[in-house]
């Protein structure tokens, strides 16, 4: 079930839950109800079921390292991948001069040696996948320039607060590169894979495919998935908070251990209280995560009952969470090497308009 505030949210956007039922996706997003819901579910489910979608994801190269919130974005967009006509990885280097004062040359830099091999290390098929940068794709422009003439300024304000330049330029790409796809590939919808506080942002994009008269295109999709909790217990993991978030990859083992065992603890005190009622699990922050990166279900089952029950403490856990880490990071820092070098060897697929994006899907067979 959503949380308090997903739930505000859900109501607040006129929005409902996904049963997992309802989507043919076998993924342990789907059944630990981390993917939860869409606009729309009617859409999504029918574009599961023809397999007649792209599924995109952005790259901010703003800073050289992601974390768990964006790892789970990967996640899913691996999950609605399995399906896809194609997979597009976008990223958002004129988004990043705009909002984050990164030059392009530096945006460039961050994300060829340090987001594309992670987002490869992580599990994205670089056989299935088409790449582009903002700054080269004209299509993307074009796009962007048409949705500056249909959307008004007090609409940039419902959405973003205010409407200082550098957002309405970000806006208007983010509406370019989620349907830049479809003039490659007419009347093939998108699945856009995102926290569900971006929903503003998808319908500003959605409202401009049905006033636009200058393209033909469908409604995106926009597929919510749960946060990553800070370790803090308040909000979502995020970059501006170092202590509250853990990073990928984590290369001081000895401060992951201190981040994790200071994480909010659903942990009940004191230990006889713990063993009688048992974990809160729906705060415990530890849990949680485990929700995100333990892959084995069977697994994941017999700590949420461990814990749940009492028979495992906060400090337990912990360390269970630590070890879960450690060996991932262990493991993504390998491929990490691989990866970087298989971008350094031009081996990803690099498009700058909708004509190479059609022929590099063309050539995926």
């Amino acid at each position: 079930m959503a949380g308090s505030r997903e739930q505000k949210l859900l109501e607040e956007f006129g929005l409902t839950e996904l049963d997992p039922s309802e989507l043919p996706l076998d993924h342990p997003y789907v059944r630990r109800r981390i993917v939860f819901s869409a606009r729309t579910k009617e859409e999504l489910i029918e574009a599961l079921g023809t397999s007649n979608y792209y599924v995109l994801t952005g790259i901010m190269p703003s800073s050289e390292r992601i974390h768990l919130g964006t790892m789970a974005v990967i996640e899913s967009v691996k999950c609605f991948a399995e399906r896809a006509k194609f997979t597009v990885l976008l990223v958002a280097d004129l988004e990043s001069l705009a909002t984050r004062n990164i030059s392009l040359k530096d945006g460039r830099r961050i994300a060829l040696e340090y987001h594309i091999p992670t987002y490869l290390a992580l599990g994205i098929d670089p056989e299935r996948t088409v790449f582009y940068f903002q700054s080269d794709n004209i299509d993307v422009h074009r796009i962007a320039a048409d949705a500056a003439r249909e959307i008004t300024l007090n609409e940039f304000r419902a959405v973003y607060g205010s409407a200082e330049p550098s957002r309405i330029v970000s806006s208007l790409y983010q509406i370019g590169d989620v349907l830049f796809p479809q003039l490659a590939f007419r009347g093939t919808p998108g699945i856009i894979p995102v926290g569900l506080d971006q929903d503003p942002h998808l319908r500003l994009a959605r409202d401009y495919v049905r006033r636009t008269p200058h393209f033909d295109f469908k409604p995106i999709i926009g597929a919510y998935i749960r946060d990553v909790p800070s370790l803090r217990g308040e909000g979502k993991m995020s970059k501006s908070d170092p202590l509250s978030a853990i990073f990928l990859p984590e290369d001081d083992m000895a401060e992951l251990r201190r981040k994790v065992f200071k994480a909010f603890s659903g942990g009940r005190e004191p230990v006889e209280v713990h063993r009688k009622l048992g974990a809160d699990l729906e705060v415990d922050v530890p849990y949680q995560i485990l929700r995100f990166v333990l892959k084995d279900e069977r697994e994941l089952e017999r700590v949420r009952e461990e814990y749940g029950s009492g028979r495992m403490l906060s400090g337990e856990i912990k360390q269970y969470l630590f070890e879960v880490l450690r060996e991932m990071m262990t493991e993504l820092r390998e491929k990490l090497e691989q990866c970087r070098d298989l971008v350094a060897r031009n081996g990803i697929t690099l498009v700058r308009n909708a004509e190479e994006l059609r022929e590099a899907v063309a050539s995926m067979g």
